[in-house]
């Protein structure tokens, strides 16, 4: 893709411009790396967390950069570059972006979902569900970007806005009309979503989590609600839609322009559900007066699937086509994902990994198992991430499972060891030690302990990575894929997968 450089500063606040014949650079790439630039591209220099993109444009300019956009004159000037200064990087890198793509989001209904948990269940419904309505869609999730049956691989639930822009002009080529974006609050707080137009925003919930990111949970909740206060600044005809059951729903609503719509169990939401029996194989759900069985599991997988319907609705589509549609969704991946041997060992992955989200799962599974069901737990978390948050995870599992296991996750640059002790760090432990909590460090091995100890009808749940292929130790990804582990361990068992 070529454009126009003086094309890609449309709407760009540009503070000053120094250099020549702007109207005839042709620009061929943007990025905001500097060792991935080449000739003819432009180099957007932000001030990160870690590094200051400014100390790299003399390098980006010697691999091939033909515009320097910064917030900061360098003291020396190349004579063929053209420097853009702006008052904030990451807002124009969006414009920039968006520009140099086509101005996907114009062209494209986007709906950006948000919350602590459910994003990328709403996401991967919304996706299969537009797909079974023969709908061409675009999802972008943390499990990835998929255009119709295509699969790239994303490092961040939201990708940079570069890349958004890119997989977005690029699916509008391949003829969808629909976009199903998770929305991090780190995308929000790091303008990853800057420039896009949104046609709607779903809140799901919100609870303790990324506290070591945000330092406090209402900083974490502002930065929710800033996606959409902004909302109707990027479409006048924008929706909103609000889990009315969450009890911070009240603040994030709080002066919104938008079009407001409420989800959930209370009577005074614009779409509700009663759930009208549920078992370890799926719902009976009354959906605005409709009878529908559905495969997904559990309470809050009821709420996934009619904030799906809600805006299924709010986009335009028939509720019977809706209904006929939904009610063949299948498991996400990754998220209450089960199968059962065949010596009657059912097993659970699920990627709950903060207190709200390991609460919902084991609260959802005490209430459809059988009295005499062991409940097997094996559990790590996330080395460089929030330290508070382990306690009050080990604490859960250490309540309400059989036998805890405490292993790793993705340690990252952390001790495990460290990491372990952290997560048995609580009350109940500490001073009365009911029972005893197992500690194996090596994931794979807590897995193996966990099915030796399993019997008949038992079930072991694994919970933390989910979707995940991969184990990251000080700096290395290596292969690892919890459902795969399970299914090598049992092997000799022959697992097979869950039917109704």
């Amino acid at each position: 893709m070529v454009k126009k450089l003086e094309d890609i500063l449309k709407n760009v606040n540009i503070l000053k411009i120094i250099g020549k014949d702007i109207s005839r650079r042709n620009v061929e790439g943007i990025s905001i790396w500097s060792n991935v630039i080449i000739n003819n591209m432009i180099f957007v220099a932000k001030k990160g967390k870690i590094t200051d993109g400014h100390k790299f444009i003399t390098k980006a300019i010697k691999n091939g950069a033909i515009s320097i956009v910064c917030e900061k004159i360098p003291s020396y000037l190349h004579k063929n570059v053209v420097y853009i200064l702006v008052k904030d990087s990451l807002n124009a890198l969006g414009i920039i972006s968006s520009n140099f793509y086509d101005n996907p989001t114009k062209n494209i209904k986007l709906v950006g979902i948000t919350g602590t948990n459910g994003k990328t269940s709403i996401a991967t419904i919304l996706h299969q569900l537009f797909s079974k309505m023969g709908e061409k869609n675009i999802l972008i999730s943390t499990m990835g970007i998929k255009i119709l049956s295509n699969i790239y691989p994303t490092e961040h639930t939201t990708p940079n806005i570069i890349e958004i822009n890119k997989y977005l002009n690029l699916s509008i080529r391949k003829g969808c009309k629909y976009a199903f974006m998770e929305v991090s609050s780190h995308g929000i707080h790091q303008k990853r979503i800057s420039g896009l137009l949104f046609q709607g925003g779903i809140f799901t919930n919100i609870t303790h989590d990324h506290l070591d990111y945000h330092k406090s949970f209402n900083h974490y909740l502002n930065t929710k609600k800033l996606f959409f206060d902004n909302l109707s600044n990027t479409n006048n005809n924008s929706f909103v839609l609000i889990n009315s059951d969450d009890k911070n729903s009240c603040k994030i609503v709080k002066n919104i322009l938008s079009k407001i719509y409420f989800y959930g169990f209370r009577k005074t939401a614009n779409f509700r559900c009663k759930i009208l029996k549920k078992n370890i194989f799926g719902s009976l759900i009354l959906i605005d007066g409709n009878k529908i069985f559905t495969n997904l599991i559990g309470t809050f997988n009821v709420y996934n699937l009619l904030a799906s319907y809600a805006t299924a609705i709010l986009l335009g589509k028939k509720k019977n086509d809706i209904l006929k549609n939904i009610k063949n969704i299948k498991p996400i991946k990754g998220r209450f994902e089960q199968f059962v041997s065949d010596s009657g060992i059912r097993v659970i992955v699920d990627y709950a990994h903060n207190p709200n989200g390991l609460k919902t799962v084991l609260n959802t599974i005490q209430e459809i198992k059988d009295n005499n069901v062991k409940l097997i737990c094996v559990i790590g978390c996330g080395g460089n991430r929030d330290v508070k948050k382990r306690s009050l995870m080990g604490k859960i599992v250490y309540d309400m499972c059989d036998v805890p296991i405490f292993t790793s996750d993705n340690p990252r640059d952390e001790e495990i060891e460290k990491i372990l002790v952290d997560m048995k760090n609580f009350k109940s432990y500490s001073n009365v030690r009911k029972k005893s909590i197992l500690t194996i460090s090596n994931r794979k091995e807590a897995i193996k302990m966990a099915i030796e100890i399993a019997k008949k009808k038992d079930i072991i749940l694994l919970f933390g990575k989910g979707h995940e292929t991969y184990q990251e130790i000080k700096g290395v990804r290596f292969p690892f894929n919890d459902m795969e582990i399970v299914r090598e361990l049992l092997k000799t068992k022959s697992p097979k997968v869950c039917e109704k």
